[in-house]
Protein backbone atom coordinates (compact mmCIF):
# COMPACT_ATOMS: atom_id res chain seq x y z
CA UNK A 1 0.00 0.00 0.00
CA UNK A 2 2.80 2.42 0.94
CA UNK A 3 4.71 1.54 -2.23
CA UNK A 4 1.62 2.19 -4.38
CA UNK A 5 1.05 5.52 -2.65
CA UNK A 6 4.66 6.55 -3.24
CA UNK A 7 4.38 5.55 -6.90
CA UNK A 8 1.18 7.58 -7.26
CA UNK A 9 2.77 10.63 -5.65
CA UNK A 10 5.79 10.30 -7.95
CA UNK A 11 3.53 10.26 -11.03
CA UNK A 12 1.62 13.31 -9.77
CA UNK A 13 4.90 15.13 -9.14
CA UNK A 14 6.18 14.36 -12.66
CA UNK A 15 2.92 15.45 -14.33
CA UNK A 16 2.79 18.66 -12.26
CA UNK A 17 6.39 19.45 -13.14
CA UNK A 18 5.69 18.92 -16.87
CA UNK A 19 2.64 21.19 -16.72
CA UNK A 20 4.63 23.92 -14.99
CA UNK A 21 7.36 23.66 -17.62
CA UNK A 22 4.77 23.88 -20.41
CA UNK A 23 3.18 26.91 -18.78
CA UNK A 24 6.53 28.65 -18.54
CA UNK A 25 7.33 27.87 -22.18
CA UNK A 26 3.92 28.77 -23.51
CA UNK A 27 3.62 31.99 -21.53
CA UNK A 28 1.15 32.65 -18.72
CA UNK A 29 -1.11 34.68 -21.06
CA UNK A 30 -2.07 31.55 -23.00
CA UNK A 31 -3.86 30.34 -19.84
CA UNK A 32 -4.02 26.83 -18.50
CA UNK A 33 -7.14 25.79 -20.39
CA UNK A 34 -5.38 26.19 -23.73
CA UNK A 35 -3.21 23.19 -22.85
CA UNK A 36 -6.20 20.88 -22.87
CA UNK A 37 -8.07 22.53 -25.74
CA UNK A 38 -4.90 22.41 -27.82
CA UNK A 39 -4.92 18.60 -27.66
CA UNK A 40 -8.30 18.24 -29.35
CA UNK A 41 -9.59 21.29 -31.23
CA UNK A 42 -13.04 20.62 -32.57
CA UNK A 43 -15.38 22.55 -34.78
CA UNK A 44 -18.94 22.24 -35.96
CA UNK A 45 -19.52 21.44 -39.61
CA UNK A 46 -22.78 23.19 -40.52
CA UNK A 47 -23.12 21.39 -43.83
CA UNK A 48 -23.14 17.87 -42.39
CA UNK A 49 -23.94 18.43 -38.73
CA UNK A 50 -20.88 16.35 -37.80
CA UNK A 51 -18.19 17.25 -35.32
CA UNK A 52 -14.75 16.88 -36.91
CA UNK A 53 -11.22 16.62 -35.61
CA UNK A 54 -9.23 19.71 -36.55
CA UNK A 55 -5.54 19.36 -37.33
CA UNK A 56 -3.18 22.32 -36.84
CA UNK A 57 -3.02 24.59 -39.86
CA UNK A 58 -0.28 23.39 -42.24
CA UNK A 59 2.61 25.61 -43.13
CA UNK A 60 2.01 26.95 -46.66
CA UNK A 61 4.36 25.64 -49.32
CA UNK A 62 6.51 28.38 -50.78
CA UNK A 63 8.20 27.63 -54.08
CA UNK A 64 11.75 28.94 -54.52
CA UNK A 65 10.69 30.96 -57.55
CA UNK A 66 7.57 32.53 -56.04
CA UNK A 67 7.66 36.33 -55.81
CA UNK A 68 6.77 36.38 -52.12
CA UNK A 69 9.73 34.11 -51.45
CA UNK A 70 12.22 35.89 -53.62
CA UNK A 71 11.06 39.40 -52.85
CA UNK A 72 9.10 39.58 -49.62
CA UNK A 73 9.46 36.50 -47.44
CA UNK A 74 11.71 36.74 -44.36
CA UNK A 75 15.07 35.10 -44.87
CA UNK A 76 14.19 32.53 -42.21
CA UNK A 77 11.08 31.46 -44.13
CA UNK A 78 7.42 31.86 -43.26
CA UNK A 79 6.64 31.23 -39.58
CA UNK A 80 4.79 28.05 -38.80
CA UNK A 81 1.46 27.99 -37.01
CA UNK A 82 1.97 25.61 -34.09
CA UNK A 83 -1.14 26.04 -31.92
CA UNK A 84 -4.86 26.11 -32.63
CA UNK A 85 -7.73 26.38 -30.17
CA UNK A 86 -11.43 27.04 -30.32
CA UNK A 87 -12.32 30.62 -31.03
CA UNK A 88 -14.41 31.85 -28.09
CA UNK A 89 -16.48 34.11 -30.29
CA UNK A 90 -17.12 32.06 -33.44
CA UNK A 91 -16.87 28.29 -33.31
CA UNK A 92 -16.07 28.12 -37.01
CA UNK A 93 -13.04 30.42 -36.85
CA UNK A 94 -9.77 28.98 -35.59
CA UNK A 95 -7.84 31.02 -33.06
CA UNK A 96 -4.20 30.71 -34.03
CA UNK A 97 -2.04 31.34 -30.96
CA UNK A 98 1.38 31.48 -32.57
CA UNK A 99 1.78 32.85 -36.07
CA UNK A 100 5.06 34.75 -36.19
CA UNK A 101 8.57 33.86 -35.20
CA UNK A 102 8.30 35.63 -31.84
CA UNK A 103 5.53 33.32 -30.64
CA UNK A 104 2.96 36.13 -30.40
CA UNK A 105 0.19 37.33 -32.68
CA UNK A 106 1.38 40.92 -32.74
CA UNK A 107 3.49 42.29 -35.56
CA UNK A 108 6.74 44.03 -34.57
CA UNK A 109 6.33 47.80 -34.74
CA UNK A 110 9.34 49.29 -32.94
CA UNK A 111 11.20 52.06 -34.80
CA UNK A 112 9.50 51.18 -38.09
CA UNK A 113 11.03 52.65 -41.21
CA UNK A 114 9.82 51.87 -44.72
CA UNK A 115 12.18 50.12 -47.08
CA UNK A 116 11.62 52.02 -50.33
CA UNK A 117 13.07 49.19 -52.39
CA UNK A 118 10.59 46.71 -50.91
CA UNK A 119 7.73 49.17 -51.38
CA UNK A 120 8.62 49.53 -55.06
CA UNK A 121 9.00 45.77 -55.52
CA UNK A 122 5.56 45.23 -54.01
CA UNK A 123 4.06 47.86 -56.31
CA UNK A 124 5.61 46.38 -59.45
CA UNK A 125 4.57 42.88 -58.48
CA UNK A 126 0.91 43.81 -57.82
CA UNK A 127 0.73 45.87 -61.00
CA UNK A 128 1.64 42.85 -63.11
CA UNK A 129 -1.85 41.65 -62.18
CA UNK A 130 -3.82 44.81 -61.51
CA UNK A 131 -3.56 48.39 -62.78
CA UNK A 132 -6.02 50.81 -61.12
CA UNK A 133 -5.96 53.05 -64.20
CA UNK A 134 -7.54 50.33 -66.33
CA UNK A 135 -8.71 47.48 -64.07
CA UNK A 136 -10.46 49.21 -61.17
CA UNK A 137 -13.88 49.85 -62.70
CA UNK A 138 -16.08 49.39 -65.71
CA UNK A 139 -16.24 52.70 -67.60
CA UNK A 140 -18.93 54.15 -69.85
CA UNK A 141 -17.07 53.52 -73.09
CA UNK A 142 -17.09 49.78 -72.30
CA UNK A 143 -20.85 49.34 -71.81
CA UNK A 144 -24.19 50.39 -73.27
CA UNK A 145 -27.55 51.13 -71.68
CA UNK A 146 -29.48 47.87 -71.40
CA UNK A 147 -26.41 45.70 -71.87
CA UNK A 148 -26.30 42.36 -70.05
CA UNK A 149 -23.10 41.39 -68.23
CA UNK A 150 -22.57 37.79 -67.12
CA UNK A 151 -21.96 37.28 -63.38
CA UNK A 152 -18.65 35.71 -62.39
CA UNK A 153 -20.01 33.19 -59.89
CA UNK A 154 -23.46 32.88 -61.50
CA UNK A 155 -22.47 32.53 -65.20
CA UNK A 156 -25.99 31.62 -66.30
CA UNK A 157 -27.32 34.93 -64.94
CA UNK A 158 -26.77 38.50 -66.13
CA UNK A 159 -26.60 41.97 -64.63
CA UNK A 160 -28.63 44.53 -66.54
CA UNK A 161 -27.09 47.97 -67.10
CA UNK A 162 -30.21 49.93 -66.20
CA UNK A 163 -30.62 53.70 -66.49
CA UNK A 164 -29.47 54.40 -62.92
CA UNK A 165 -26.60 51.97 -63.34
CA UNK A 166 -25.42 53.54 -66.59
CA UNK A 167 -25.77 57.03 -65.16
CA UNK A 168 -23.39 56.22 -62.28
CA UNK A 169 -20.74 54.34 -64.26
CA UNK A 170 -17.72 56.66 -64.46
CA UNK A 171 -16.12 58.00 -67.63
CA UNK A 172 -12.72 56.87 -66.36
CA UNK A 173 -11.14 55.28 -63.31
CA UNK A 174 -11.48 57.58 -60.26
CA UNK A 175 -7.86 56.72 -59.44
CA UNK A 176 -6.52 57.42 -62.93
CA UNK A 177 -3.08 58.97 -62.54
CA UNK A 178 -3.46 59.27 -58.74
CA UNK A 179 -0.62 58.77 -56.29
CA UNK A 180 -0.42 59.39 -52.54
CA UNK A 181 2.34 59.59 -49.97
CA UNK A 182 0.52 57.93 -47.05
CA UNK A 183 -2.52 55.66 -47.11
CA UNK A 184 -4.54 53.96 -44.39
CA UNK A 185 -6.41 50.77 -45.23
CA UNK A 186 -9.00 50.20 -42.50
CA UNK A 187 -10.22 46.66 -41.92
CA UNK A 188 -13.07 45.82 -39.58
CA UNK A 189 -11.56 43.62 -36.88
CA UNK A 190 -12.57 44.14 -33.27
CA UNK A 191 -8.89 44.77 -32.51
CA UNK A 192 -9.70 48.41 -33.33
CA UNK A 193 -11.98 48.81 -30.30
CA UNK A 194 -10.19 50.96 -27.77
CA UNK A 195 -7.23 51.46 -30.11
CA UNK A 196 -7.59 55.26 -30.31
CA UNK A 197 -6.34 55.02 -33.91
CA UNK A 198 -8.95 57.41 -35.36
CA UNK A 199 -6.80 60.57 -35.45
CA UNK A 200 -3.85 58.68 -36.91
CA UNK A 201 -6.03 57.11 -39.61
CA UNK A 202 -7.51 60.50 -40.51
CA UNK A 203 -4.01 61.97 -40.85
CA UNK A 204 -3.32 59.76 -43.89
CA UNK A 205 -3.45 61.38 -47.32
CA UNK A 206 -5.90 58.73 -48.55
CA UNK A 207 -8.11 56.34 -46.55
CA UNK A 208 -9.61 53.05 -47.77
CA UNK A 209 -12.54 51.54 -45.85
CA UNK A 210 -14.08 48.10 -46.28
CA UNK A 211 -17.73 47.11 -46.75
CA UNK A 212 -19.42 50.29 -45.61
CA UNK A 213 -18.40 49.64 -42.00
CA UNK A 214 -19.94 51.79 -39.28
CA UNK A 215 -18.18 55.05 -38.39
CA UNK A 216 -20.57 56.84 -36.04
CA UNK A 217 -19.93 55.79 -32.46
CA UNK A 218 -16.40 54.61 -33.25
CA UNK A 219 -14.73 57.81 -34.45
CA UNK A 220 -12.00 57.79 -31.80
CA UNK A 221 -10.95 54.29 -32.86
CA UNK A 222 -11.50 54.30 -36.63
CA UNK A 223 -11.67 57.97 -37.69
CA UNK A 224 -14.03 59.52 -40.22
CA UNK A 225 -12.02 60.20 -43.36
CA UNK A 226 -13.25 58.08 -46.25
CA UNK A 227 -11.72 58.47 -49.69
CA UNK A 228 -12.41 54.98 -51.01
CA UNK A 229 -15.18 52.86 -49.49
CA UNK A 230 -16.11 49.40 -50.69
CA UNK A 231 -19.58 47.91 -50.39
CA UNK A 232 -20.20 44.25 -50.98
CA UNK A 233 -23.87 43.86 -52.02
CA UNK A 234 -24.35 41.42 -49.12
CA UNK A 235 -23.98 44.38 -46.74
CA UNK A 236 -27.62 45.32 -47.39
CA UNK A 237 -29.36 42.07 -46.34
CA UNK A 238 -26.99 41.68 -43.42
CA UNK A 239 -26.53 45.16 -41.93
CA UNK A 240 -29.64 46.86 -43.33
CA UNK A 241 -32.10 43.99 -43.45
CA UNK A 242 -35.56 45.20 -44.37
CA UNK A 243 -34.36 48.39 -46.07
CA UNK A 244 -36.52 47.72 -49.14
CA UNK A 245 -39.72 47.93 -47.09
CA UNK A 246 -38.79 49.77 -43.89
CA UNK A 247 -38.36 53.53 -44.31
CA UNK A 248 -36.36 54.01 -41.11
CA UNK A 249 -33.84 51.32 -42.10
CA UNK A 250 -33.64 52.83 -45.56
CA UNK A 251 -32.89 56.25 -44.06
CA UNK A 252 -30.19 54.67 -41.91
CA UNK A 253 -28.59 53.26 -45.06
CA UNK A 254 -28.76 56.60 -46.89
CA UNK A 255 -27.31 58.34 -43.82
CA UNK A 256 -24.32 56.00 -43.98
CA UNK A 257 -23.91 56.69 -47.70
CA UNK A 258 -23.86 60.43 -47.02
CA UNK A 259 -20.72 59.98 -44.90
CA UNK A 260 -18.86 59.13 -48.10
CA UNK A 261 -19.54 62.70 -49.30
CA UNK A 262 -18.09 63.22 -52.80
CA UNK A 263 -15.60 60.38 -52.54
CA UNK A 264 -15.49 56.89 -54.09
CA UNK A 265 -17.92 54.03 -53.43
CA UNK A 266 -16.61 50.81 -54.98
CA UNK A 267 -19.09 47.96 -55.56
CA UNK A 268 -18.30 44.45 -56.89
CA UNK A 269 -21.53 44.44 -58.88
CA UNK A 270 -20.82 41.57 -61.27
CA UNK A 271 -19.79 38.75 -58.95
CA UNK A 272 -22.98 36.92 -57.98
CA UNK A 273 -26.63 37.17 -58.97
CA UNK A 274 -27.75 37.25 -55.31
CA UNK A 275 -26.55 40.84 -55.12
CA UNK A 276 -28.45 42.11 -58.16
CA UNK A 277 -31.34 43.68 -56.27
CA UNK A 278 -28.99 45.17 -53.67
CA UNK A 279 -26.85 46.86 -56.32
CA UNK A 280 -29.91 48.30 -58.04
CA UNK A 281 -31.29 49.56 -54.74
CA UNK A 282 -27.99 51.24 -53.86
CA UNK A 283 -27.83 52.88 -57.28
CA UNK A 284 -31.39 54.13 -56.86
CA UNK A 285 -30.65 55.64 -53.43
CA UNK A 286 -27.61 57.50 -54.79
CA UNK A 287 -29.59 58.93 -57.70
CA UNK A 288 -32.85 59.69 -55.85
CA UNK A 289 -31.09 61.45 -52.96
CA UNK A 290 -28.69 63.31 -55.27
CA UNK A 291 -25.66 62.01 -53.40
CA UNK A 292 -22.36 63.34 -54.82
CA UNK A 293 -20.74 59.91 -54.57
CA UNK A 294 -18.30 58.80 -57.26
CA UNK A 295 -19.41 55.25 -58.02
CA UNK A 296 -17.02 52.54 -59.17
CA UNK A 297 -17.96 49.01 -60.28
CA UNK A 298 -15.34 46.26 -60.27
CA UNK A 299 -15.08 44.40 -63.59
CA UNK A 300 -15.67 40.66 -63.69
CA UNK A 301 -11.93 40.05 -64.07
CA UNK A 302 -10.96 41.77 -60.79
CA UNK A 303 -11.39 38.77 -58.51
CA UNK A 304 -9.64 36.49 -61.00
CA UNK A 305 -6.68 38.85 -61.08
CA UNK A 306 -6.46 38.97 -57.29
CA UNK A 307 -6.76 35.19 -56.96
CA UNK A 308 -3.90 34.82 -59.44
CA UNK A 309 -1.82 37.27 -57.42
CA UNK A 310 -2.31 35.23 -54.24
CA UNK A 311 -1.64 31.96 -56.06
CA UNK A 312 1.61 33.33 -57.45
CA UNK A 313 2.65 34.24 -53.91
CA UNK A 314 1.96 30.65 -52.80
CA UNK A 315 -0.63 31.74 -50.24
CA UNK A 316 -3.71 29.57 -50.28
CA UNK A 317 -7.01 31.44 -50.18
CA UNK A 318 -10.29 30.38 -51.79
CA UNK A 319 -11.52 33.90 -52.35
CA UNK A 320 -9.55 37.09 -51.61
CA UNK A 321 -11.18 39.23 -48.92
CA UNK A 322 -12.11 42.85 -49.52
CA UNK A 323 -9.28 43.91 -47.23
CA UNK A 324 -6.68 41.99 -49.21
CA UNK A 325 -7.94 43.50 -52.46
CA UNK A 326 -7.83 47.02 -50.99
CA UNK A 327 -4.32 46.42 -49.69
CA UNK A 328 -3.20 45.38 -53.16
CA UNK A 329 -4.87 48.46 -54.63
CA UNK A 330 -3.10 50.65 -52.07
CA UNK A 331 0.22 49.13 -53.13
CA UNK A 332 -0.38 50.56 -56.60
CA UNK A 333 -1.06 54.16 -55.56
CA UNK A 334 0.61 54.69 -52.16
CA UNK A 335 4.19 55.16 -50.99
CA UNK A 336 3.44 54.29 -47.37
CA UNK A 337 0.69 51.77 -46.57
CA UNK A 338 -0.68 51.47 -43.02
CA UNK A 339 -3.07 48.59 -42.28
CA UNK A 340 -5.50 48.89 -39.36
CA UNK A 341 -8.11 46.40 -38.20
CA UNK A 342 -6.58 43.38 -39.90
CA UNK A 343 -6.58 40.78 -37.15
CA UNK A 344 -8.60 37.59 -37.69
CA UNK A 345 -8.26 36.02 -34.26
CA UNK A 346 -10.69 35.82 -31.37
CA UNK A 347 -8.14 36.73 -28.71
CA UNK A 348 -5.22 39.14 -28.50
CA UNK A 349 -1.78 38.38 -27.06
CA UNK A 350 -2.99 39.32 -23.56
CA UNK A 351 -5.92 36.92 -23.64
CA UNK A 352 -8.51 39.63 -24.28
CA UNK A 353 -11.43 38.43 -26.41
CA UNK A 354 -11.76 40.23 -29.73
CA UNK A 355 -15.03 40.75 -31.61
CA UNK A 356 -15.00 39.66 -35.25
CA UNK A 357 -16.01 43.20 -36.28
CA UNK A 358 -15.44 46.32 -34.20
CA UNK A 359 -19.05 47.34 -34.75
CA UNK A 360 -20.28 43.99 -33.44
CA UNK A 361 -21.96 42.67 -36.56
CA UNK A 362 -20.29 39.33 -37.15
CA UNK A 363 -20.39 37.06 -40.16
CA UNK A 364 -18.70 33.77 -40.85
CA UNK A 365 -17.17 33.80 -44.31
CA UNK A 366 -15.60 30.38 -44.94
CA UNK A 367 -14.67 31.41 -48.49
CA UNK A 368 -11.96 33.70 -47.07
CA UNK A 369 -8.75 32.47 -45.46
CA UNK A 370 -8.07 35.34 -43.08
CA UNK A 371 -5.24 33.56 -41.28
CA UNK A 372 -3.38 33.04 -44.54
CA UNK A 373 -3.89 36.69 -45.51
CA UNK A 374 -2.61 37.76 -42.10
CA UNK A 375 0.53 35.73 -42.77
CA UNK A 376 1.06 37.69 -45.97
CA UNK A 377 0.58 41.04 -44.22
CA UNK A 378 3.06 40.04 -41.50
CA UNK A 379 5.57 38.99 -44.13
CA UNK A 380 5.26 42.34 -45.90
CA UNK A 381 5.50 44.14 -42.56
CA UNK A 382 8.70 42.29 -41.72
CA UNK A 383 10.11 43.31 -45.10
CA UNK A 384 9.07 46.91 -44.33
CA UNK A 385 6.90 47.15 -47.44
CA UNK A 386 3.92 48.22 -45.28
CA UNK A 387 2.93 48.66 -41.63
CA UNK A 388 0.54 46.25 -39.93
CA UNK A 389 -0.92 48.03 -36.88
CA UNK A 390 -2.19 45.67 -34.17
CA UNK A 391 -1.52 47.76 -31.06
CA UNK A 392 -3.22 50.91 -29.69
CA UNK A 393 -2.11 54.05 -31.50
CA UNK A 394 -0.12 56.96 -30.09
CA UNK A 395 -0.36 60.62 -31.10
CA UNK A 396 1.85 60.22 -34.18
CA UNK A 397 0.51 61.34 -37.55
CA UNK A 398 1.18 59.59 -40.84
Amino acid sequence: MIANRQLFMSVVLVVTTLLLVLLLIDGWTSKFHLLTIHMVARWSDHTSGETKQLAPAPRPHVSPSGPLTSRFAPTTGLPETTDSILDHFNMERIHQIRINSTGTTEAPQVNFKFNTSEVERLRKWVMTYFNPDTDLTVIKSQVQLGQLIRYEVSPKEYANITENFFRLIPESSPLLGKHFRSCAVVGNSGILLGSRCGPQIDSADFVFRCNLAAIEGFVNDVGTKSNFTTMNPSVLPHDYKGCFENISIREKFVKRLRLIHDQILHIPAFVIVNGRRDVEFTNAMIVEHHLPIKASYAPVETTKRMKALWKDADFKTKWPSTGSIMSALAACVCDQIHLYGFYPFGMDKDGREIEYHYYGSARNLPSHNMTEEYRAFQTLHQRKALVLHTEPCNDDVL
